[in-house]
């Protein structure tokens, strides 16, 4: 599909999430077709761009377009003095110390988690190591309406991941609504994250909340609600962390594989619990 006013074509990549969309320079874009891009990354959750081969300052000039740039808080140590500031950089540390080989959002533990990650790939092992997203707006629409009321009045206690508490003396926890509403958008979306890191529904239990906990997870990632990447060299991939979920799948053994990373802050949630 063409947009109205520029050269941007948009292709969607799988029935409910994912668009690649061809056309443009990253390295230098018209405000045009930046709200191209924007509306098209909004529709779609996730967006594609393939042989770009941004270097790091483009990569973060890019980024920028999108909002402000996060550090994540506690990580501090782990950034590259060589990048740009807030560029992670991403190696084969070994599928034991994976820890994103799960459905999640990121930054669930923070009062504002952030809102766009933005990925590009450096080193590619010879097979494997595609990333998967999934649509928490469809998650939602396809509850029953008893269960939609049920969870648009509770919230859901969020605390780090293990990963986290290496660099922190405390655990960093957050509570946010099991609904959210898009800043942007407006619509409705499930925030149920990784059972491990999203503990239990405020007021209750870890023990009454995990049976809705895990079923609402395990809804949120249905096969039919995904899109599966699979990276090239020249790949730049944004997502919309306020409604899609991601799972990196570590099946490339002890092959190399180096990712850029790049965050953009986000906002407080909010949900219909605050309305």
């Amino acid at each position: 599909m063409n947009t109205t006013n520029t050269c941007v074509e948009i292709r969607k990549l799988a029935g409910t999430i994912g668009a690649e969309i061809s056309g443009v320079d990253l390295k230098d874009l018209s405000q045009e077709e930046f709200q191209d891009i924007h509306q098209a990354f909004l529709d779609h959750g996730v967006i594609v761009f393939r042989g770009q081969f941004l270097d790091p300052d483009q990569h973060v000039a890019f980024a920028r377009r999108f909002g402000d740039v996060m550090v994540y808080k506690g990580f501090e140590k782990t950034y590259r003095k060589d990048l740009p500031e807030g560029m992670f950089h991403f190696s084969n540390d070994g599928k034991e110390k994976v820890i994103t080989e799960n459905w999640h959002f990121d930054g669930t533990y923070y009062d504002a988690p952030p809102a766009i990650g933005i990925l590009a790939p450096v080193r590619l092992p010879e097979y494997g190591g595609d990333t998967m997203w999934s649509n928490q707006y469809v998650a939602y629409d396809s509850l029953s309406d008893g269960m939609k009321d049920l969870l648009g009045r509770l919230r859901v206690r969020c605390e780090s991941h293990r990963s986290s508490r290496k660099y922190q003396l405390e655990v960093m926890s957050a509570v946010h609504p099991a609904v959210r509403r898009h800043p942007e958008t407006g619509r409705l979306s499930l925030y149920i994250g990784n059972p491990e890191t999203c503990n239990c529904f405020d007021g209750m239990t870890p023990e009454e909340s995990a049976p809705l906990i895990r079923y609402l997870y395990d809804r949120a990632s249905q096969p039919d609600n995904t899109y599966r990447h699979h990276w090239q060299l020249g790949d730049i991939v944004v997502w919309d962390n306020r409604c899609t979920m991601h799972y990196a799948v570590h099946d490339y053994a002890d092959l190399p594989r180096d990712m850029y990373r790049m965050t953009i802050n986000g906002e407080p949630n909010r949900g219909p619990v605050d309305e």
